[in-house]
């Protein structure tokens, strides 16, 4: 294994050719986050992983300002949750699993869920090819953030395609997965109808993906079982709790109605005492 000096003095090196605008980030916010961060750079250093290494501090940097919808309660404040949070929770999930593995995968697997949704969601110059050509990730990473990006509004064409792209590369299908399973635990500050886009999209796309890659990838079933469990209790709590609110809504809705036409009886009893004086 590469000396920990060593590789502490690559990274710095990779990082000193960066922009440094590219890796501010807010510190007063960076407590939020200190927890799992700190376990992945702890994680990567530990097992020598460059593009995690690489990938934590870029991360912090390019969602500087961007937060969850749901916030963060802490001693009763409340605070905007960043969105890094969601990366690391992925890639933490990730690296809590056994993979059958080389480190180099392992290493890019990680890197490439802490990057998932950078495509997506920040305007590169050169549509994030910038990760291999500016930042020094392995274009490997790159790749699989480029299969996981999702255009908006697709075509059925173009979204067949696009998962048709992730089941073939098993490491996208498994940041996917893992990005599904924690967003679906996070559904709750969503509007209703785009919860029940978003479980339909679950039902129809994801869960046909696990069972897909248990028989595609045996290797990875242990690991796919876990991803899919998770996914499936979420989307039924989140069922559950949409069931209910409907049901609560329609009773509310009932009442409202006799409530109405009791008034409405009241007021020609009313209207009728009055003309009969």
């Amino acid at each position: 294994m590469e000396d920990l000096g060593e590789f502490r003095r690559r990274i710095k090196t990779q990082l000193n050719k960066i922009d440094p605008k590219t890796l501010n980030y807010n510190e007063d916010e960076f407590w939020l986050v200190r927890v799992p961060y700190e376990f992945l750079e702890y994680y990567a250093e530990t097992n020598r992983l460059y593009n995690t290494m690489l990938a934590l501090p870029l991360a912090r940097g390019l969602h500087n300002g961007t937060y969850r919808k749901l916030p963060v309660v802490r001693n009763g404040e409340v605070y905007k949750q960043p969105y890094l949070i969601h990366c690391l929770t992925v890639s933490k999930m990730l690296s809590d699993m056994w993979f059958p593995f080389s480190d180099e995968e392992k290493d890019i697997l990680i890197a490439a869920a802490l990057c998932h949704d950078m495509i997506e969601d920040i305007p590169f110059a050169d549509g994030g090819r910038e990760l291999y050509t500016a930042f020094g990730l392995d274009k490997k990473v790159y790749d699989i953030v480029k299969l996981v990006s999702k255009k908006k509004d697709p075509t059925e064409e173009e979204e067949e395609e696009y998962f048709s792209g992730i089941r073939n590369n098993r490491l996208a299908l498994l940041v996917k997965l893992s990005d599904r399973g924690h967003n679906v635990s996070d559904l709750y500050n969503m509007k209703e109808w785009k919860i029940e886009e978003y479980i339909g999209e679950t039902r129809k796309r994801y869960l046909p993906m696990c069972e897909y890659a248990r028989e595609e990838y045996p290797e990875l079933n242990d690991v796919i079982e876990i991803l899919q469990d998770q996914i499936v209790v979420q989307t039924k709590t989140v069922q559950m709790l949409m069931d209910r609110h409907k049901k609560t809504m329609s009773n509310l809705n009932d009442e409202l109605t006799t409530l109405r036409e009791e008034n409405a009886k009241l007021r020609e009893t009313f209207s009728a005492l009055k003309e009969a004086q």
